[in-house]
């Protein structure tokens, strides 16, 4: 019985998803450009890093699944998604639909399936930053397109670091030395353990979205990084979300559970705080190298309680989705 119930839990947080057929296989176009207007995977090489060190990485085929609004037109906008550490799961596909319904283009892109990953519950075995490089070279294929204009990037929870990134110049010189760059950024419920001087050059404008009960990437860091740099001349905005949990916009978590033995990221120092190297290295601001996944899990077992809820939250679903519209029709229209 007690099987049964982790499994039923399990079903609930994943939305149940199916196995997947990765589309990328030796028969494969790999694109470094498209100039097509359907609906399709579209197989593109990635640096696998953990981090934005020059030379650090190697070449891996992922994919991402591009699609159009219904009605078409001679130039759209588009928005490129990333995932959380669950991966790709079926409440995703609301946002798809909803960008596509409002006119825009949407990439989504697979980290996982390449990587022969399915759920990161120790959050450790990529990094926000790998996500990152996907999305980067994600848009570099995206702006090939003759009828794509401005690109937005959205992620949520570990895949909401690299919006956050996105928002500082120093950070995003180290991807192909700053030759593109995203429109608008989003993260919902993200990972905001990032900081960098307060005198730092801000490039995208960024939203960021939180649930104010949020145990797992709990919304305080989220609210520094804001305080800290609300007053540079390209914005940086936040909505707090009374109410609601880490997954609030997940229909699957109705019920709501708790997890026992995952981490809550709520304690905040110098030696939990990160920040990126002049060399592109993940560091805490007490100079603490994050190599890879050994010592990132060592700072996530140092910098948390165990213990976290994940709950879904109509109204506060309800308003992301408001908002993220009203966001990228102001940032790119």
């Amino acid at each position: 019985m007690k099987l049964i119930g982790i499994l039923i839990i399990l079903c609930s947080l994943t939305g149940c998803s199916s196995t997947k057929v990765n589309p990328c296989d030796n028969n494969s176009t790999i694109y470094s450009k498209i100039t097509s207007s359907k609906n399709q995977p579209i197989c593109f090489q990635t640096i696998d890093r953990y981090d934005l060190e020059s030379g650090s990485g190697e070449k891996l085929i992922i994919y991402g699944n591009l699609s159009f609004p219904k009605i078409k037109k001679n130039s759209y906008d588009a928005v490129i998604v990333s995932h959380g550490s669950g991966g790709i799961r079926n409440y995703h596909n609301r946002y798809i639909e909803l960008l596509n319904n409002n006119g825009y283009a949407v990439f989504q892109i697979d980290h996982y399936l390449s990587r022969d990953l399915k759920f990161d519950k120790t959050f450790s075995k990529v990094s926000g930053i790998t996500f990152m490089n996907d999305a980067y070279r994600a848009l570099s294929i995206l702006k090939t397109h003759p009828k794509i204009n401005k690109v937005a990037y959205i992620g949520w929870s570990q895949g909401g670091v690299g919006p956050i990134l996105s928002h500082f110049k120093h950070v995003t010189d180290f991807i192909d030395n700053g030759k593109y760059n995203f429109d608008a950024s989003i993260a919902i419920y993200p990972y905001c353990g990032f900081t960098f001087d307060k005198k730092s050059l801000t490039t995208t404008p960024l939203l960021m979205i939180t649930g104010r009960n949020d145990d797992l990437t709990p919304e305080k860091a989220c609210i520094n990084l804001y305080d800290k740099f609300k007053n540079n001349s390209n914005k940086i905005n936040h909505i707090s979300l009374k109410g609601s949990w880490h997954g609030y916009d997940n229909p699957y978590l109705l019920f709501g559970y708790t997890f026992d033995n995952l981490p809550g990221l709520n304690i905040i120092n110098d030696s939990c705080t990160l920040t990126i190297s002049e060399r592109g290295k993940i560091i805490t601001l007490s100079n603490e190298v994050i190599y890879g996944p050994k010592e990132s899990a060592s700072i996530i077992d140092r910098c948390s309680t165990k213990g976290v809820k994940v709950k879904y939250n109509a109204d506060a679903a309800s308003r992301t989705r408001e908002a993220i519209i009203e966001f990228l029709d102001n940032q790119l229209r």
